[in-house]
């Protein structure tokens, strides 16, 4: 009896609760640099574009000059094969991050 009311109370002081940390959830309609358009240039251009010479895509200044001047947006919306598409030599960003770096140009592209 004593063993299992020892077992009880050791099993109930060790049980603790952890907050989970909530992932940050892309908002289509007012997309956020750091959770929306950050990881959409990380994971498609940064590979090629982080230095000056292809052009530095690694940082919100850079980033914004490229949306500013809609040469990102153009070359991202290209067909694959034709001259200037990218990223080059990968897949056509989806229909769903294109929306959202024109949703974020569109909104002022934002440094938030």
């Amino acid at each position: 009896m004593r063993f299992g009311l020892f077992f009880f109370i050791l099993f109930a002081i060790s049980c603790t609760y952890n907050e989970l940390t909530p992932i940050p959830v892309c908002n289509s309609d007012n997309p956020s640099f750091s959770i929306c358009i950050k990881p959409i240039i990380d994971n498609n251009c940064v590979s090629c574009h982080s230095s000056s010479v292809h052009g530095d895509l690694t940082d919100y200044a850079s980033i914004k000059q490229y949306i500013d001047s809609e040469e990102l947006l153009d070359r991202i919306q290209r067909d694959e094969n034709e001259v200037g598409f990218m990223p080059l030599g990968g897949s056509r960003l989806n229909q769903q991050q294109i929306d959202l770096l024109i949703k974020w140009k569109n909104n002022g592209a934002p440094n938030n």
